[in-house]
């Protein structure tokens, strides 16, 4: 008996749900995941004090973003939140982002009812409390790409995210495309209060130990495509002749 299209896209999206799930354990990854957790004890060292803050700049689809979720479920699963402990919260830069519209999106993420009253510094005081009543180590901010502006009211946004960081209540985790780098190389006080930075680099194909990590993670993906369900057998996506094609492709990202 045929199944209905209804039928057949239940099954696509679950499908669909499953692969956006897949986490490949692939090196410069994982390097990440280790560099989050040293920002997290250096916030504890530190408490008090400047905080450090991490730079990580790449292309779109390197995983960057789902990098960091996946450490945060990570860190979730071992120290669970509680009613006053709360390690890690993420956010998402918009356009036209203000110093305002920051602090509305992280208390936000604490799930603060009333996000949006009170003045600049009313909210600023708010999310300050926040982190010093959660205990929240780490704050990782996504597409800061948006922030590469060179005057105006937007750069306020980079000097209150380093304003953060001398409070010494949370180090910082700077998540966005190479569009971002200009932002950085101009705003020298923020940059030097950021550790060598953690950037995810395109592959290239010239390179031993770049084919050798492309190889490894095709060969992880295509395991887990298995494993999870997505596809009944393994593809073979790791055959020369395949690889090559999807290195060229994907532009070694």
């Amino acid at each position: 008996m045929s199944r209905t299209p209804s039928e057949i896209n239940e099954e696509i999206a679950i499908k669909i749900a499953k692969f956006k799930e897949i986490f490949v354990p692939y090196p410069p990854h994982v390097h990440l995941h280790a560099q989050c957790d040293l920002m997290r004890k250096l916030n504890r060292e530190l408490r008090g004090k400047p905080q450090y803050g991490l730079r990580v700049l790449a292309p779109t689809g390197s995983g960057k973003s789902t990098t960091a979720d996946s450490y945060i479920a990570y860190v979730e699963k071992h120290t669970p939140r509680t009613e006053d402990y709360i390690p890690v919260i993420k956010i998402d830069l918009e356009r036209h982002m203000t110093s305002k519209k920051l602090m509305v999106l992280i208390l936000q993420e604490f799930g603060d009812s009333f996000p949006n009253y009170g003045n600049e510094l009313m909210l600023k005081k708010r999310v300050i409390a926040c982190f010093e009543r959660f205990r929240t180590e780490l704050l990782i901010v996504d597409e800061v790409q948006h922030l590469n502006y060179r005057s105006g009211s937007k750069n306020d946004v980079t000097d209150t995210l380093k304003g953060l960081l001398d409070t010494g209540v949370v180090s910082i985790v700077f998540l966005g495309t190479e569009e971002a780098e200009k932002m950085f190389n101009r705003n020298l006080q923020l940059n030097g209060r950021l550790r060598p930075p953690c950037d995810l680099k395109p592959l290239s194909a010239k390179k031993a130990e770049d084919q050798k990590l492309f190889a490894g993670f095709v060969a992880h993906l295509d395991k887990a495509l298995m494993d999870t369900g997505v596809l009944p057998e393994l593809s073979g996506l790791n055959d020369a002749k395949i690889l090559a094609s999807l290195f060229e492709v994907s532009g070694g990202v």
